[in-house]
């Protein structure tokens, strides 16, 4: 494909890409219509978290369409200039698409405040407080440990200590030098506090919803991972210090894919909150949902499907992207078609999509 000019994709707050844009109540809050009065104290409170959120929201919606790309209901709906996802009518339905999309999108706004923090872009967090308490322990401990080194193995026959001292094995689990943990509570925490419901929910959609939102936000958590550095002298690891990071969002994706296709029915009849005990694999942490879905073959938007007219199909497969699941039976066209697309696109501070435009031309198989 050739790749044409970079363009700008869906951003929500339709801020300039020059710079470090000022992040205030008036460029964050007022230009995001439908927000709730509690989401508006919060983007009052903290604009630079809220327009991180609404980050994650952007790349939950990219990969929400990558992994559903083989679906008939393919996210597509979810997307639109200036508007909030959740108010998309699918998002306040039952089916398994949508506790798909709710998870992604929580998991989205956890994820991307989480990262934002450890580049200190926040306020209201950054560097964990406890890292800047053990950065000059840090830095003490590595002067003591070279001095013991000279002084063991003799001046200029510097010799590496092949242990970790006891009193430091504790630090070098979690804190970087100089570096910082992605502060995935403080994710966790706002991404809940901004899309969960106060209280006890009260229908079993509100249910739905938290319990799916909750599963999203335990993904990002149950899959951060440990990155370490060396320090010592001449290139040695006298002792190293570690932190944490997110997982790559396309994994947290992949596992929430995963969970879409292995859903749980509940019972909507069902008094009580229908969520835990009486089945054979925990459903803590599996996708729920109490709606049949649709087929979503045909245009219909009280339901918000585009129908799949017009969607390539793989006549060669067995899947759900074969021609003759995708098309409903109704057949499809074989085209030349020659079309731009988005590519390769990037998430940069803040808040904008960076993508390139690809241009294709290719033989398509297309539903009727």
């Amino acid at each position: 494909p050739q790749q044409q000019a970079r363009v700008l994709c869906n951003d929500i707050l339709s801020l300039k890409v020059a710079g470090d844009p000022v992040l205030t109540p008036n460029s964050v809050c007022l230009r995001l219509p439908g927000l709730s009065k509690r989401q508006m104290r919060m983007c009052v409170r903290s604009p630079d978290v809220t327009a991180s959120a609404l980050q994650g929201i952007q790349v939950a919606l990219h990969e929400c369409q990558h992994q559903l790309r083989d679906q008939r209901w393919n996210c597509s709906t979810l997307e639109g200039q200036d508007k909030l996802p959740h108010h998309n009518i699918i998002l306040n339905r039952g089916f398994r698409e949508s506790a798909f999309s709710l998870a992604l999108l929580a998991a989205g706004v956890a994820h991307s405040v989480a990262t934002a923090c450890s580049m200190g872009k926040l306020r209201g967090c950054g560097c964990e407080a406890k890292r800047r308490i053990d950065d000059d322990k840090i830095r003490l401990k590595l002067s003591q440990l070279q001095l013991q080194t000279l002084q063991k193995g003799g001046v200029g026959r510097p010799r590496v200590l092949p242990t970790l001292p006891n009193e430091l094995s504790s630090m070098q689990e979690t804190w970087e030098w100089g570096g910082c943990s992605h502060d995935v509570r403080f994710g966790d925490r706002f991404a809940r506090d901004w899309l969960d419901t106060r209280g006890s929910p009260r229908d079993i959609h509100a249910r739905m919803r938290m319990h799916n939102n909750k599963v999203g936000r335990q993904i990002v958590t149950d899959n951060m991972k440990r990155k370490c550095k060396c320090h010592g002298t001449s290139g040695s690891c006298q002792f190293k210090t570690c932190w944490h990071v997110s997982p790559e969002f396309r994994l947290v994706g992949s596992i929430l894919k995963e969970k879409f296709l292995s859903a749980i029915f509940v019972n909507s009849q069902n008094k009580n909150n229908g969520f835990k005990g009486g089945r054979r694999r925990t459903m803590s942490r599996e996708l729920v949902y109490f709606e049949k879905s649709p087929d979503f073959c045909e245009y219909d938007p009280s339901i918000d499907s585009l129908g799949t007219q017009g969607r390539t199909c793989n006549k060669t497969s067995y899947n759900t992207d074969s021609c003759s699941s995708l098309c409903c039976g109704r057949g499809h066209n074989i085209l030349k078609q020659t079309r731009n697309e988005r590519c390769n696109c990037r998430f940069h501070w803040c808040c904008y999509v960076l993508c390139d435009e690809c241009r294709l031309t290719e033989w398509v198989n297309v539903c009727k």
